[in-house]
């Protein structure tokens, strides 16, 4: 059953962030529905498809997105190393896990992406890229990640019920 719901929800993540949360920027950063409903899924207990999740999200960024397919497929790749490892180890604290993982992962994913545009021949600033887009991104991605955690728990709850209930 959470197959079936997982790849959807995925693919409505990135229409929605595609076509509505692009255009909420703070200043010149947006948040990335995407990596925080993996964060989230990966910090479940019941989340051990995230890896072909990480992969569908990555192959998904890959034909929209103008970044090369190799910074995605990294950044989702640690996406799910760090949230299972961190399930594993920070399994009593999941918000503590949360806010770390989104933290580390956030950063990794938009520093690769300024780096390969960089590496690409894009002229840009490195103080004007960390200042006006990369902390405000991680920013809203901190503060989104709360509401989209809750929404992955219940839904975790919902597909994978806790043995003798019902």
């Amino acid at each position: 059953m959470a197959e079936l719901l997982f790849y959807p929800i995925l693919v409505l993540l990135l229409i929605l962030q595609m076509a509505i949360v692009r255009h909420l920027p703070l200043f010149n950063g947006t948040a990335d529905l995407l990596l925080l409903w993996l964060v989230s899924w990966g910090l479940q207990n019941k989340g051990k498809n995230v890896w072909i999740g990480a992969v569908f999200v990555a192959l998904l960024i890959s034909f929209v997105s103008a970044v090369p397919w190799y910074a995605a497929f990294a950044s989702y790749l640690l996406v799910a190393v760090i949230s299972r490892f961190m399930n594993r180890h920070f399994w009593q604290s999941p918000l503590i896990a949360l806010v770390l993982v989104t933290f580390i992962c956030s950063l990794f994913e938009y520093f690769i992406q300024l780096v390969v545009l960089i590496f690409q021949g894009i002229p840009l600033s490195m103080f004007d890229s960390i200042r006006n887009v990369i902390i405000p991104s991680v920013f809203l991605n901190l503060v989104i990640s709360l509401p989209i955690y809750a929404l992955v728990s219940d839904m975790a709850r919902w597909v994978y019920p806790i043995e003798g209930e019902g």
